[in-house]
């Protein structure tokens, strides 16, 4: 971007250089400046009034944000010197207006691209006004040259060393820092080849100037190979579609407050054209977006009046694209006895693909496709029959299990959706599928279809998003084919997909390119032309750490010191959060959103570990499951236990280590697990009777961490890991898995995380060894990963960090009374100094992926300290807090609650980010 607006600071000056351009301005027959660009260029920025445009923008939002690139900073000083040496009287105004500017771009490498400046002379009036101008500069070094008969310029400055050149042509100046690019020009006017006009002449036929901020035309041939420069692998199947996507499209720039609009009209190609296949097809707005879960990072999502016909006509433009195509689809369809256009009937007139947030390249991240269904009972019939068909085939047994009332099958035809929607919907190795409502649901990846179930049971959806769902309203509702970018979701993926060279510029320049926070796409039919709508939605995504103080918003004193950390429950009955805490006479308190202590309930002793929240009747009516070192206990939300409760599992002379709830399928059909001090587990059911074998299972040695639970394929697995280094995974009936169990050879501690893949074999238990070894365990047994980290010392400790979700983690690291922070790959994000030399508790919130916070608790000192992902200190000044804190963020205001307890006083603190 510096390189347009040094073209535009250089311009005035070096309009002139010597008597002997009014012979090239009035002598020579003069050519409109649109004739000029060749027609390789990708797209050209036009503007009629550049001084007012620049006017417009100052005090907008992006600008300001983008002000905070070295690039866009330096446009800013660039334009503002050059006003001041014209005098700031309006002579760049008289310069710019109503006179073509034209900014074109083009590719000059394998991995860049640059700018050539066109504007047309208009009268030899301005000479004196660019004499005063250039007679300010002494720094750049002039020279010239001759190339097919024209005079090039040339200005090279004499601190930096980089050149610019430019020539006056046909009564127009082109100028470039690109030499090739002015030469390319030349060389395209004196062989007379087809322009950039001339090459979309469709889109000029209906373009006019308006009072904006200017116009924008874009060459679809050649965004195939400006999307080349950026990426570091061939993305074949989206290339093909960008390079056949349309011919060209004319959109007006607008700015309004923090968004920015382009709007006009796309238009196809006279013959193959991927945007055709939406021609003759109505538009209708997105109903879906209930079903898009919250880490989704990108969606294509389509509308069709006439399912037959749209699919008709996606296959012929991928036949005509790959004339195998259709031949291995034909193939296929009578491989398994199928016919595709029969599952195009039940189809509902809607359908998305979605790309969730991975660090993977585009085929191989994890997504989900989502198909409305006019016939829900049609579309499941077949899909099941054809899942059945391909396990006979393959002389394998049908795949199926049913998690949450929902049943998953899979589909092991490699590929399918690129066979059944087109070239587009690849990667698919494997395709599992279920029903939600009318909409049929296929996935790359098991374990992400079982996230969706639970994030639309959790409402953890764009829809029920206020940024999401309003971003979705905002745009137009009448489309065909939308493409809607959630930018920090994409963040991860993007990187991954960059080379090298352009990973480094997005990294430096993260924030604000972040804060182009959503990104819509969209084309609608109209009258064999696409109505074209492009919206950015601009925010501030980096978190704010330079509050000097959290806002209160509520504390409650207790009669006894409390000594836990807060759990925060939901109540049931209107949707707001409320809170556990327990003070040292072991009296356990509910506490309302407003302040207002509930209930209390003593108990016998201090709970251990977590507070779980449960569906004990299957009712939607929820009860608090917790245990303390003697019982474990089951209350409804009025502080009354339930029947059989409280109840002492085993030997109640053995103190309870740890507690956790198990719902095998998530059908609400609790087990309930217990592990003593001397490692014998208990496995009960939700009654509190002793389950098989674990009454109780002896491990014969102390337990590292929770026992967890954990389903891969329909496949129960229990995981405990033991102090000794030993790995044991069991069913649920407590038989030993084959290979296992696994001797680390090191100690262990509480650190375990898990990797679920397709497979047996992709999927991964993760932990860290006290001797700081980084230990990955497939589920047959095979230890396919052991990295040594890096351990200054012996008293070195490590821990496993999971985020809220426990679907992510990081890696922390203590040594002495420095704590270091690290990504999973090992990269350092940030590390700090404390006073005390004790194990710190360290708690990891994605609050959103662009807003991550580290809570890392003193216990000693009682203070809890906020960081970003960077390692900036939020609040001037630590928390005090006893214990571990509780966040919540509230997307509609953009807020943090912290929940912590400090001596007698429970409080709730707040803050914007």
């Amino acid at each position: 971007m510096r390189r347009i607006f040094i073209i535009l600071f250089l311009f005035v000056i070096i309009l002139i250089s010597g008597y002997g351009i009014y012979y090239y301005w009035d002598k020579q027959k003069s050519l409109d400046a649109w004739s000029l660009v060749p027609e390789n260029t990708f797209l050209v920025y036009e503007n009629n009034n550049l001084v007012s445009a620049w006017n417009s923008i100052q005090e907008n939002p992006i600008w300001k944000d983008l002000q905070n690139i070295e690039y866009f900073k330096s446009l800013k000083e660039n334009f503002e010197a050059l006003d001041s040496l014209s005098g700031k009287s309006g002579i760049l105004d008289e310069v710019f207006r109503n006179n073509h500017l034209l900014i074109g771009m083009s590719i000059i490498s394998n991995d860049d691209f640059d700018f050539v400046f066109y504007q047309s002379l208009k009268n030899t009036e301005q000479i004196e006004i660019i004499k005063r101008i250039e007679s300010k500069f002494e720094e750049f070094k002039k020279s010239e040259r001759i190339f097919n008969n024209n005079t090039i310029y040339e200005l090279k400055n004499k601190d930096h060393g980089r050149t610019f050149s430019y020539v006056l042509l046909r009564g127009n100046f082109v100028g470039s820092f690109s030499p090739v690019l002015v030469e390319d020009v030349i060389r395209n006017i004196e062989k007379d080849e087809e322009n950039f006009q001339e090459s979309i002449v469709e889109v000029f036929k209906i373009a006019n100037f308006q009072d904006d901020l200017g116009n924008l035309y874009i060459n679809f041939a050649r965004l195939d190979k400006i999307v080349k420069i950026f990426t570091k692998s061939n993305q074949s199947i989206l290339f093909k579609i960008l390079s056949q996507f349309s011919e060209g499209a004319f959109l007006d720039l607008f700015l309004d407050g923090d968004d920015l609009y382009l709007n006009g009209f796309t238009f196809p190609q006279d013959s193959i054209s991927f945007l055709n296949t939406y021609s003759n097809q109505k538009g209708g707005d997105v109903t879906l977006e209930n079903y898009f879960p919250s880490k989704t990072a990108v969606v294509l999502h389509e509308r069709f009046d006439n399912p037959e016909a749209f699919q008709d006509e996606k296959i012929k433009f991928w036949s005509n694209i790959d004339a195998e195509y259709p031949r291995k689809r034909n193939l296929l369809a009578e491989q398994y006895e199928t016919d595709f256009r029969k599952f195009h009937q039940f189809m509902a007139g809607e359908n998305a693909q979605v790309i969730l947030n991975s660090n993977q390249n585009l085929e191989e991240s994890k997504k989900l496709i989502f198909i409305k269904m006019n016939d829900k009972n049609e579309g499941l019939n077949k899909f099941n029959k054809l899942s059945e068909e391909a396990a006979k085939l393959q002389q394998d047994t049908l795949y199926y299990e049913y998690y949450a009332e929902n049943e998953i099958r899979e589909l092991r035809i490699n590929e399918f959706p690129f066979h059944l929607l087109g070239k587009n919907f690849k990667g698919f190795s494997h395709s599992f599928f279920t029903t939600i409502d009318d909409n049929m649901i296929i996935s790359n990846d098991i374990q992400s279809l079982k996230e969706l179930i639970l994030d639309i049971e959790t409402e953890n959806t764009w829809g029920k998003s206020i940024k999401e769902n309003q971003f979705i309203e905002s745009t137009l509702q009448e489309s065909n084919l939308n493409i809607f970018i959630n930018l920090p979701q994409t963040w991860s993926l993007l990187l991954n997909n960059l080379n090298e060279k352009w990973r480094k510029n997005f990294t430096e320049n993260e924030y604000p390119i972040k804060n182009f926070d959503m990104l819509a796409f969209q084309f609608s039919h109209e009258n064999e032309r696409y109505y074209s709508n492009i919206e950015v939605l601009h925010s501030n995504n980096k978190v704010n750490n330079e509050m000097k103080y959290f806002d209160q918003v509520m504390d409650v004193v207790m009669d006894a010191p409390i000594i836990s950390k807060p759990h925060v429950v939901k109540n049931h009955n209107t949707g707001l959060f409320e809170t556990l805490v327990q003070d040292s006479a072991y009296n356990l308190h509910l506490i309302s959103n407003n302040g207002d202590v509930l209930w209390s309930e003593p108990l016998e002793a201090p709970i251990i570990g977590q507070v779980f929240q449960i569906d004990y009747y299957q009712n939607n009516k929820l009860q608090y499951a917790f245990a303390t070192t003697e019982k474990v206990y089951l209350l409804d939300r009025n502080g009354i236990a339930l029947e059989y409760f409280p109840k002492v599992i085993g030997d109640e002379k053995i103190e309870n280590q740890y507690f956790n709830v198990i719902d095998y399928d998530k059908s609400k059909t609790y087990r309930l697990l217990i592990a003593k001090e001397n490692g014998d587990i208990y496995l009960t059911s939700k009654y509190g009777d002793n389950l098989g074998d674990w009454k109780p299972l002896k491990m014969n040695d102390k337990i590292a961490a929770r026992p967890e639970h954990i389903r891969i394929r329909s496949k129960d697995f229990m995981v405990v890991l033991q102090e000794n280094g030993m790995v044991k995974v069991m069913s649920r009936n407590g038989e030993m898995k084959p290979n296992f169990p696994i001797d680390i050879n090191d100690r262990l501690s509480n650190n375990l995380f898990f990797e679920v893949g397709n497979n047996f074999e992709s999927s991964y238990l993760v932990t860290i060894t006290d001797g700081g070894a980084l230990v990955k365990i497939s589920f047959t047994g095979k230890i396919e990963e052991k990295e040594q980290l890096y351990m200054p010392n012996k008293e070195t400790l490590f821990k496993i960090v999971k985020n809220a979700s426990e679907r992510g983690y990081l890696l922390a690291r203590q040594d002495l009374n420095r704590v270091s922070l690290l990504k999973p790959s090992g990269e350092m994000m940030f590390e700090k100094d404390y006073i005390n030399q004790d194990e710190m508790k360290i708690q990891y919130y994605e609050l959103t992926p662009n807003k991550e916070i580290i809570a890392i608790t003193d216990k000693k000192q009682a203070f809890t300290y906020l960081y970003t992902s960077e390692g900036n200190l939020i609040n001037q000044q630590p928390i005090e807090s006893i214990d571990e804190i509780a966040m919540i963020y509230y997307n509609k205001n953009n807020e943090v609650h912290v929940y912590k307890c400090h001596e007698n006083t429970f409080s709730i603190l707040k803050f914007k980010i």
